[in-house]
C-alpha cells in the first residue's frame, strides 16, 4: 500500500493507515522506504513501537529505512523513526565493498534506535517517474526492499520465520 505522495511526503496517520491495512491483509513483511532524522538522545515512538509489537504478535514485521544523514567517517547520525523503534527491523545500507554506505545511519541511541540488518544501498538501478524511467540512486530506502526481499523468501518457507521469528535470525 502506498502511504507517501508523489512528492515522496507524508504523515503519521497515513503510515499508520498502511501499516493497518497490511495487518488486515494477512501481510508477512511491511517495508517501509521511509523515515525522518531523530536527534542524538531522542527516544522512540510509543505509538509506532506499540503498532510494531502487535503486528509481531500477529505474525508481520515491519522492516523500516534507518535513515540518510549521516556523513562518514566523521559523523554518524542516529537510526530515524520509525526504524529506531525496538520491535521494528532497521535496514542499514551497504556499498558494493560490502561497507556500511557513507550516508547510512548507526545506532547511537539507547533503548532501540539500532540497525539490525543492512541492504544493498548504493547506486541501485530503480524505477523512475517519466520521462527519465530509470536512474540509480542511493539511501536505505534503496536497502530496505532488499532485506524485504529476502525476509519474505524465509517468511514463506518456513512459518517459524514470521513476526518476531525473523527478528531472530
Amino acid at each position: 500500500g502506498k502511504v507517501l505522495s508523489n512528492q515522496g511526503s507524508g504523515a503519521d496517520a497515513g503510515i499508520l493507515a498502511g501499516i493497518q491495512w497490511g495487518l488486515t491483509n494477512g501481510c508477512a513483511i511491511l517495508s517501509m522506504s521511509l523515515g525522518s532524522p531523530v536527534e542524538p538522545g531522542q527516544s522512540f515512538s510509543r505509538v509506532y513501537e506499540n503498532v510494531a509489537r502487535r503486528a509481531l504478535a500477529r505474525g508481520t514485521v515491519i522492516i523500516a529505512a534507518a535513515g540518510n544523514e549521516s556523513e562518514r567517517p566523521g559523523l554518524i547520525a542516529p537510526v530515524a523513526h520509525p526504524a529506531n523503534c525496538p520491535s521494528i527491523m532497521a535496514g542499514g545500507a551497504l556499498d558494493r565493498e560490502f561497507k556500511v554506505a557513507w550516508f547510512s545511519c548507526g545506532g547511537l541511541n539507547p533503548d532501540g534506535g539500532q540497525v539490525d540488518i543492512a541492504g544493498p544501498g548504493v547506486d541501485i538501478h530503480s524505477s523512475w517517474p517519466r520521462p527519465t524511467l530509470y536512474k540509480s540512486i542511493s539511501g536505505t530506502s534503496m536497502a530496505t526492499p532488499h532485506v524485504a526481499g529476502i525476509a519474505a523468501l524465509w517468511a514463506e518457507c518456513d512459518a517459524q520465520f514470521r513476526g518476531g521469528g525473523l527478528l531472530t535470525i
